[in-house]
């Protein structure tokens, strides 16, 4: 005779865990199984966002590597005045230079994926002498913030992407307009409009990590900025020819005058050190 035939009627099955063993079978054999969680599905692809994020998030991941970046771009360009203001409360860099500047068709192109005017064939790779060359900053940049370039070339500078048409294209180059492009998160123009602007670029990345937030989280600002302040450093060292102009929120923060070498500089960083002193 089973446990559960020598029970009165009215009285329940003991639950799990009381009574003895046999009864405690049964329970366990009367007692509905519970619903098991659905498994998760096989290898799947990952969306195009998903991994334009991914990939966006590798090239740029700090307020940091956007000033980085964006400075790069600019000794790049051959410029001998940079100047960088950071916001790090409104995750928001621009970064103004006297380099070679853009003109209208390069603008459309800048940042566009692995759009770039350092390498164009296989050689090239084996030759790069520029600080970047992959074509993937802007973009990335686009991707996580809002970018904004307004640019205007050198006088003589050669419209990239446009005929020469001898004495009428070198009196349009001398005439050469400057231009402010906005772009979408897939880093295409949304809005072109004429600007006056010295020759030169000047690039605005505004809300940045605004579609990421977690990002935000850390580092904290006061690292934010100390990684900011490093990475200023580090490039005047290696490039002491330029004159350097650090503003935050809108404040003079750093001035370096250039200098011949690196030696030069070094007095205008630390405090109390005099160039005989190294």
């Amino acid at each position: 005779m089973r446990a559960f035939d020598a029970l009165p009627a009215n009285q329940a099955l003991p639950s799990v865990g009381t009574g003895n063993a046999n009864a405690t079978l049964v329970a366990m054999d009367e007692v509905a199984p519970e619903k098991q969680p659905e498994k998760q599905a096989g290898i799947q692809p990952l969306t195009q966002e998903i991994i334009s994020l991914m990939a966006a998030g590798e090239v740029i991941d700090s307020l940091s590597a956007v000033v980085r970046e964006l400075i790069e771009n600019a000794l790049d360009a051959g410029a001998s005045r940079i100047s960088v203001s950071v916001w790090p409360q409104q995750w928001q860099v621009r970064v103004a230079d006297n380099g070679a500047g853009m003109g209208l068709a390069d603008l459309h192109r800048a940042a566009q994926a692995h759009a770039t005017s350092k390498i164009s064939t296989r050689p090239d790779l084996l030759s790069v002498s520029s600080l970047g060359f992959r074509g993937e900053a802007l973009h990335s940049i686009a991707q996580l913030a809002h970018l904004d370039i307004c640019s205007r070339p050198q006088v003589g500078e050669a419209q990239v992407g446009e005929p020469q048409v001898g004495e009428a294209q070198i009196s349009k180059t001398q005439q050469a307009q400057g231009y402010q492009i906005t772009y979408d998160r897939e880093g295409q123009p949304k809005a072109v409009a004429e600007v006056a602007i010295a020759p030169g670029t000047i690039i605005t990345v505004s809300h940045l990590f605004h579609s990421w937030l977690t990002r935000r989280q850390v580092p904290s600002s006061a690292q934010q900025i100390k990684a900011v302040s490093q990475i200023i450093q580090q490039l005047a060292l290696c490039h002491p020819q330029v004159t350097w102009k650090i503003e935050k929120d809108e404040a003079p923060w750093l001035t370096l005058w250039p200098g011949p070498t690196a030696k030069t500089l070094m007095p205008q960083m630390l405090r109390n050190v005099h160039a005989s002193d190294l």
